[in-house]
């Protein structure tokens, strides 16, 4: 089986590599944009099964890149998760985005700060589930 495809859009070099480094030793491929308009480009020549995407970046914020995604047939299918370094977020707050991103078509909302054993069982579960 080919080593599932994640792209990671944050503009923080130093959470992409950390987040890189555990996906490639847990078995993902990976590639890396650093805004939206770069993760626009890397999707006109690569479909990853799931995309990362960083809520707050200059150019063009997650919100938009997420919906100038789905505005393209071909990439519909891509399991898409918010993430963010707000980890100070209630637990209300962070129910409310949960919701949001799920009401707009999201996989999850997940902060920068969750436990990287459990990034990847949450991926890997996805995975599972999107063949079941």
């Amino acid at each position: 089986m080919n080593k599932p495809l994640v792209l990671i859009i944050d503009d923080d070099n130093n959470f992409r590599e950390i987040w890189k480094l555990k996906l490639l030793t847990s078995g993902f491929n990976v590639l890396e944009a650093t805004n939206g308009k770069e993760a626009l480009e890397i999707l006109n020549k690569n479909k990853p099964d799931i995309i990362l995407l960083d809520v707050i970046m200059p150019e063009m914020d997650g919100v938009e890149t997420f919906f100038a995604i789905k505005d393209r047939p071909e990439l519909q299918n891509i399991k898409i998760f918010f993430i963010t370094s707000m980890d100070d977020l209630n637990e209300e707050l962070a129910k409310y985005h949960k919701k949001i991103a799920g009401e707009i078509g999201a996989v999850d909302y997940l902060r920068k700060a969750t436990d990287l054993n459990k990034l990847v069982e949450i991926l890997k579960n996805n995975l599972v589930n999107a063949t079941k």
